[in-house]
């Protein structure tokens, strides 16, 4: 069988302010036809499918019309929720796109209630077994652990994402194609810098889960979370990345999806095919190597197509310095000022750059003299989402 593995939409995500529906529109016109040429027997959308846990009208059209496009197409989805979607608005979604062929997993569940879905391939030869297991939240191990292990205490978030993902892989038959798609950050995985667009909070060591939990009896690992395509060290499992270039730390990243093609009993073959309809970011200049306004004149016939961020260096203050840059570069969505002087070495880092955890651990610096301790970070980080996470809000009105 052929599935096409694609996750990390991130539809509505905006950038710098700027709305870039259209580029999300084209690029899933693309993920569809590359689906159709290439005979996909299933679709398998690896998580984050929004930016938002409330996504924009815009943002649900756009979705709602590919996998309209892909139910006229005859090719069904396996579609799992990521941690910036909210798992009970998808469970919400999942009985109307059942009916289009589109199968949604919000949040985990045990086999019998449907972590695992079996579908044929288009030629009814072969019959594929795809185990899914959404993003699992650090407070939701326990909940998935008390129905499944009657009782007994798993500590470790690792602990129980692995346990999650065996149980789901137990439906797996000798005689079917066993693929598995999660949501899920894997060990040595390699993770984008702080504007790669991914989210600090859900990239720390608290939810870092080992490769040795990917069981071995799947053939091939739909992940997702990672915007960089990479795989994971392991023969069956690969991130097929983000479908647009979401920030400007993944500028220069190429983005694909992964052709993958599996029969039972037999090694995965997977084919990764670029995407060219996404606009691309670039960065001219960087922190501490700032380019010169007459150096931005030279490399502007360059760069008329992409989005630009661009550092500058100036050895003073220049009132108007913005509208110059933008007078260049017109595509400059977002300019960063190096400056040169005494003054500007003096600064620290804007704490607009800085996520919610290095907020934290600057301040726990500057108040006891040492950086905060895994577990109290993980604390942190647990009661910042708690704090946070629209889920609560709705869970703690029932």
């Amino acid at each position: 069988m052929r599935f096409l593995h694609t996750s990390d939409w991130h539809v509505g995500k905006q950038l710098r302010n700027r709305k870039r529906d259209d580029e999300y529109a084209a690029a899933l016109a693309e993920v569809l036809h590359i689906a159709k040429s290439e005979g996909a027997d299933c679709v398998l959308v690896a998580g984050d499918v929004f930016d938002s846990a409330v996504p924009t009208p815009e943002a649900e059209r756009i979705v709602f019309h590919f996998f309209g496009e892909l139910a006229s197409a005859g090719i069904p989805a396996i579609v799992i929720a990521g941690n910036h979607d909210h798992p009970r608005r998808w469970n919400a979604y999942a009985p109307v796109l059942r009916h289009l062929g589109i199968h949604v997993r919000g949040e985990p569940v045990s086999v019998d209630d449907g972590g695992a879905i079996e579908l044929p391939s288009r030629d009814g030869a072969e019959t594929a077994i795809i185990a899914a297991l959404p993003w699992v939240n650090e407070r939701r191990v326990r909940d998935f652990e008390t129905l499944m292990i009657e009782g007994k205490h798993v500590e470790e978030y690792a602990d129980g994402v692995a346990q999650m993902l065996a149980h789901v892989c137990t439906a797996f038959r000798e005689d079917t194609v066993n693929v598995l798609t999660t949501h899920l950050l894997i060990d040595d995985a390699k993770v984008g810098g702080p504007e790669s667009g991914e989210r600090p909070l859900h990239m720390g060591q608290s939810y870092v889960v080992r490769q040795q939990a990917l069981p071995s009896t799947a053939q091939y690992v739909a992940l997702g979370h990672l915007h960089m395509p990479q795989d994971t060290g392991l023969a069956n499992g690969a991130y097929s990345g983000s479908l647009l270039q979401c920030d400007f730390g993944e500028a220069g990243q190429t983005k694909r999806v992964n052709v993958v093609d599996v029969a039972p009993g037999r090694k995965a073959k997977v084919r990764s095919v670029p995407l060219t309809a996404p606009k691309r970011l670039r960065n001219v200049g960087s922190h501490k190597e700032g380019a010169t306004l007459d150096q931005l004149k030279t490399l502007a016939p360059e760069i008329t197509e992409d989005y630009v961020k661009v550092f500058v260096k100036v050895d003073r203050p220049l009132p108007g310095l913005a509208e110059q840059v933008r007078e260049i570069v017109p595509n400059a969505v977002d300019i960063v000022v190096e400056r040169t002087d005494e003054e500007a070495e003096d600064a620290g880092p804007p704490l607009q750059r800085m996520s919610a955890q290095d907020l934290f651990t600057t301040y726990h610096q500057g108040a006891y003299g040492s950086e905060p301790g895994a577990a109290l970070l993980a604390l942190f980080n647990r009661l910042h989402e708690e704090a946070s996470s629209p889920t609560d809000s709705l869970n703690a009105a029932d």
